[in-house]
């Protein structure tokens, strides 16, 4: 049976309260930070009694060194993203966050420094930037620990926080079960235990073959497995029935022993964590795509109206109403969305045959539809959906929910495809993998790559790949 969706979880919503907007704020109050630092520094140096210290020659503008410490404070937060400062959904203790501080100071200091140097149309105070420097690491430190105690509060209060349940046994499971109940003002919220729990006074939420429903009942974002030795072998039931599920999965090994490259690291009281399974789309990595996306169909409207204009008429003249076709598809989550095209086909196409794919000179293809179908334009109604929020420029393609149903009970993480959005084009057919050229079992490999290493350059190849493979018309029907 397949485990599509009806609803949109509330899993999202909390992920990017606490992957974009607690960021965010972290962001804006470090380049504060770094700003009055910089402007405490100006005024140290040419306006303070200290000044008559080093004679000023002239007085610099103040909006000088405004654009320094916002230069500065931008570059900052830049460097300390690409170290992933800002991705952690846990409060990290104050004694490493100075170290990472004083590191990323010390980075975007240098590199501020490095670009001031190409800089003729102004000469900023060598003294200014040492004094920055000296100020801005306590005030970060202050800026950090005003951000903890917003944060500590906003948990408290249930904002953000993730709501777990645990799967094991055995003394591991007990600790970790211990630790997380008073761990909510870390970020996480013990909900219960999926099967047996690994207390006595822990409370069992169900089996996991309810999975799909206790995911939603108890609103879960993670699981956490804890099999004790011997019985690793079993995380595949909970594998499995998380499948198409917005609920990450985090393992808790007895030993650190594996490493492949799709398993990310993270802690929670000083236990290693590995997640096995993340969410790929949320906080700022979904805020990006989304953007793209908007931008991107939001300009093709604009540029290429008559064009669509031009096919609606050309389909009614060729085989009258309706213009566009409308199918019911799975997308993000296992929700339903119609799926828009240009109809290419006759009316009664699948009248008598059902739902079944199409393929290469499909005698059902009406003449304007041969034409429209050999350049892909029968896709661009697509670009509505895409504006709307309900598919993406780049992702797996959506399918029928009668193919999901039947794909899903025999094809291993198929419904995996459904963590991302549903796209006009995705990395299976730049691969060459489209329509009757390939199986589902091929299409399924290469859209799950795409799922697990995401990033934006990946989807600008592929926008990239798919405009020469359109103006080419290589893999088309």
């Amino acid at each position: 049976m397949t485990q599509t969706l009806t609803h949109k979880p509330a899993t999202r919503k909390r992920s990017l309260t606490v992957s974009f907007w607690l960021p965010l704020f972290a962001g804006v109050i470090d380049v504060s930070a770094i700003t009055a630092s910089a402007l405490l520094s100006y005024y140290l140096r040419f306006w303070s009694p200290l000044s008559p210290l080093f004679p000023v020659a002239w007085q610099p503008k103040i909006s000088n060194y405004i654009m320094y410490g916002i230069v500065l404070g931008i570059v900052y937060v830049m460097v300390s993203w690409s170290y992933k400062n800002y991705a952690s959904r846990i409060r990290i203790p104050l004694e490493r966050e100075i170290g990472r501080i004083i590191r990323g100071s010390l980075l975007a200091m240098g590199l501020v420094l490095a670009g001031i140097f190409f800089y003729r149309e102004f000469s900023y105070s060598r003294l200014v930037f040492l004094m920055t420097l000296a100020i801005m690491i306590p005030a970060l430190t202050i800026a950090r620990t005003v951000f903890q105690r917003v944060q500590i509060s906003l948990f408290k209060k249930g904002v953000g926080v993730q709501r777990i349940a645990i799967w094991g046994s055995g003394e591991i499971a007990k600790k970790i079960w211990r630790e997380f109940e008073k761990s909510r003002t870390q970020g996480f919220e013990l909900v219960g235990a999926i099967g047996a729990a690994p207390i006595e006074s822990g409370p069992s939420l169900g089996s996991a073959a309810q999975l799909k429903n206790l995911t939603f009942e108890h609103d879960l974002d993670m699981i956490i497995m804890s099999p004790p030795p011997g019985e690793e072998h079993r995380m595949a039931e909970i594998s499995h029935a998380a499948e198409g599920l917005p609920l990450e999965l985090l393992y808790v090994p007895s030993a650190v022993d594996a490493s492949p490259s799709r398993i990310q690291v993270t802690e929670v009281g000083g236990r290693p964590i590995l997640k096995l399974k993340t969410l790929p789309m949320s906080g700022w990595r979904y805020v990006v795509k989304r953007a793209m996306d908007f931008g991107f169909s939001a300009l093709f409207f604009v540029i290429f109206w008559p064009l669509f204009a031009l096919i609606a008429l050309a389909v009614y003249l060729d085989s009258g109403k309706p213009v566009f076709y409308k199918q019911a598809r799975v997308g993000m989550d296992g929700r339903e969305f119609d799926m828009l095209k240009f109809r290419t086909m006759k009316v009664s196409a699948e009248k008598e045959s059902g739902p079944v794919w199409a393929v290469r000179g499909d005698t059902r293809t009406t003449r304007v539809g041969k034409f429209l179908r050999r350049w892909s334009l029968d896709e661009l109604p697509q670009f509505w959906l895409v504006l709307s929020g309900q598919m993406s420029l780049v992702g797996p393609r959506p399918e029928r929910p009668h193919f999901v149903e039947e794909f899903s009970s025999y094809i291993p993480q198929y419904l995996d495809r459904h963590r991302v959005k549903a796209g006009l084009t995705g990395w299976a057919q730049v691969s060459g993998l489209r329509g009757s050229d390939s199986t589902i079992e091929e299409r399924t490999v290469a859209d799950l790559y795409y799922v697990e290493n995401w990033n934006l350059w990946l989807d600008i190849r592929i926008i990239l790949r798919t405009i020469a493979a359109v103006i080419s018309g290589k893999g088309a029907m």
